[in-house]
């Protein structure tokens, strides 16, 4: 019977917990300490999922990027379609923390907001950014 290996990531522990399937269905799962480590790994058999944190760019703030992130966890097939999806996003400050990027990002039902505030600053405050 095939097997599988997972990192649960569940508490702080770490344990390997192994997963024993066939046709796509669990069979045995074995290696946890805690409830909330199986249904971990229960989630990550079938539909493993990432919280997709990252930066967008940010007009007339002190920084250049601001940082974002998906509310919820997003299926890790979609990630590339989410990271595709805020490459060309430009926000304009103020912005404050938890606004909406984008709503419902690449159909997931999920939403990207920014992790901070960054205030509306003059050019002369604002950081440089170096391209080399």
């Amino acid at each position: 019977m095939p097997k599988k290996e997972y990192t649960c990531t569940a508490c702080p522990k770490g344990c390997t917990v192994e997963v024993e399937f066939e046709d796509d269905e669990i069979i045995d799962i074995s290696g946890y300490t805690c409830v909330r480590g199986k249904e971990y790994v229960k989630d990550e058999f079938h539909d493993p999922r990432r919280i997709l944190t990252t930066t967008v760019k940010i007009k007339n703030a002190k920084y250049p990027r601001i940082p974002v992130r998906t509310e919820t966890g997003v299926p890790k097939d979609k990630l590339d379609c989410c990271l595709d999806a805020l490459q060309d996003v430009e926000l304009e400050a103020p912005v404050g923390v938890g606004d909406i990027v984008i709503e419902n990002v690449c159909d997931t039902e999920i939403s990207v907001a920014t992790s901070r505030s960054l205030d509306l600053v003059p050019e002369k405050d604002r950081t440089a950014v170096s391209h080399t």
